[in-house]
């Protein structure tokens, strides 16, 4: 005597081979575009698609580690990477404080010192907490790029 399950199994493994010998209706075809599209397009004039554009600047935080707590008081290091064949353009350079965007950009400069394609301020003083601070550079072809790091100071 089978057990339930192996008729069970027999009895889908049945089912399957039925229904894989039913024809399957053939799904009527459509078109994605029509006639008329087609020869409109075709007599469109072909502009080319614009050329790449360069890859904006990139901005990296190199001190100090924000994936944890920081202790103050923190030096803060920045590192710009112009597009491919640009140069950074430090007079573009703005930093903004918080979600009002408090312009801190000549405060930050004034105690930092600008190098190689970044700058590195020592001796910062920030308040406990939470802080949220957006850097942006552009380079000489024009490129802006802007990037907000979420800072949390230990008490």
């Amino acid at each position: 005597m089978a057990s339930t399950s192996t008729r069970v199994t027999v009895i889908l493994a049945a089912l399957g081979f039925a229904l894989a010998a039913v024809p399957v209706r053939a799904q009527p075809t459509w078109r994605l575009i029509t006639p008329e599209e087609e020869a409109r397009d075709d007599i469109a004039p072909h502009v080319p698609a614009p050329p790449d554009q360069p890859a904006p600047p990139t901005i990296d935080l190199l001190r100090p580690d924000i994936s944890q707590p920081i202790q103050n008081p923190v030096t803060i290091e920045v590192r710009f990477e112009p597009g491919p064949g640009n140069m950074i353009d430090m007079d573009s350079f703005r930093a903004t404080y918080g979600w009002l965007g408090i312009n801190i950009t000549r405060r930050l400069l004034a105690h930092a010192e600008l190098i190689s394609n970044g700058l590195i301020a020592h001796d910062v003083e920030l308040p406990s907490g939470s802080h949220r601070v957006t850097l942006s550079i552009a380079d000489t072809a024009g490129k802006r790029a802007s990037r907000t790091f979420n800072l949390s100071v230990s008490r």
